[in-house]
């Protein structure tokens, strides 16, 4: 991906390319679809758009030729989640979170969270994955007492080193028992495969005072630019209007890719329809031929006791220069 400058962020009109979702899973067997990561086909092999993004099963691969419709491929690492795409030089990286529960570990339902690391050529074909990360040996992967998990990660370089970010422990609702990303943390190393130095400073977490941000970081997107740093975090607060909490999608900027400031609000989760639970992930890419941003996001509906299960599907937001 060529870095683009950060002006290229500023004074955007963001809007939904579609009231309804454009990819879902299998509303009986899948019916959750999350946490999207995707490359333009000028990055892929062979000009195809491509989407990876997880269900209950693990991370599943899709193809478009437009980026609007999109083919389900297959299932690429079973019991994944949250995978994202990183290129250097012609080798696609693959990270993703592993958390499968163990009954029958002492104690009764634990669980492992890992960071993993896959490579491949073709986006069809993987490696073995090989840890990068376990929340065991991170103590800010705990929030407030609860079991540690890690997740979401993403990779960009920085003067020089490797800067893996991810989220740490985390937060329920008080609503709906939904959970997300409490924090946003960061490791370094100048190997991409690692070790890597955990920041001992979260780089964003739930402040009371913040008008968007009192509940959780949530799931914050990193976008290395030319100039700059930029994040799209799914964050969570307290909508007093509504007496609930809700998503938003901000825009926030950095110059070290540690504090962030100035933001923007891209979207907030609707009152109704698909996506009026949370906003609980992103991806954005930038197409230069057609001056457009495309940020793929998964959202959910809110919680209905009445329901069985829960969708959550994809959807597109676009955003131009006024």
């Amino acid at each position: 991906m060529r870095f683009v400058p950060s002006r290229s962020l500023d004074g955007l009109y963001w809007y939904s390319f579609n009231d309804e979702p454009i990819a879902t899973g299998n509303p009986y067997l899948t019916p959750r679809l999350s946490d999207p990561t995707f490359l333009l086909p000028d990055e892929s092999p062979d000009a195809l758009w491509h989407l990876f993004a997880h269900t209950w099963k693990g991370v599943e691969h899709y193809t478009s030729t437009s980026g609007l419709e999109w083919k389900r491929e297959h299932l690429v690492f079973f019991l994944a989640h949250s995978p994202f795409i990183y290129k250097e030089g012609s080798i696609y990286y693959m990270l993703f979170e592993t958390h499968a529960r163990n009954f029958r570990a002492k104690g009764g339902n634990t669980a492992s969270s890992r960071i993993m690391l896959s490579t491949s050529s073709d986006l069809a074909l993987w490696s073995a994955p090989r840890k990068v990360l376990d929340a065991a040996d991170i103590p800010q992967s705990s929030w407030r007492g609860g079991r540690r998990r890690i997740s979401r990660p993403q990779l960009m370089q920085w003067e020089g080193r490797y800067r893996l970010y991810f989220g740490a422990g985390e937060a329920e609702m008080y609503d709906s028992g939904e959970k997300t990303a409490a924090r946003l943390m960061m490791a370094e190393s100048i190997y991409l495969e690692g070790p890597y130095d955990i920041h001992p400073e979260p780089v964003m977490a739930p402040d009371p005072e913040s008008r968007f941000r009192n509940l959780a970081a949530g799931s914050v997107r990193i976008l290395p630019c030319s100039d700059a740093v930029a994040a799209v975090s799914c964050t969570r607060f307290y909508d007093r209007s509504e007496n609930r909490s809700k998503s938003v999608m901000l825009l926030s900027m950095s110059s070290d890719g540690v504090s962030f400031g100035n933001e923007t609000v891209m979207q907030v989760s609707p009152s109704s329809g698909w996506a009026s639970g949370y906003m609980t992930a992103c991806d954005l890419r930038y197409k230069e031929n057609e001056e457009t941003w495309y940020c793929y996001y998964s959202a959910d509906g809110y919680p209905d006791p009445r329901l069985p299960l829960r969708r959550e599907s994809l959807g597109l937001l676009l955003g131009r220069k006024r």
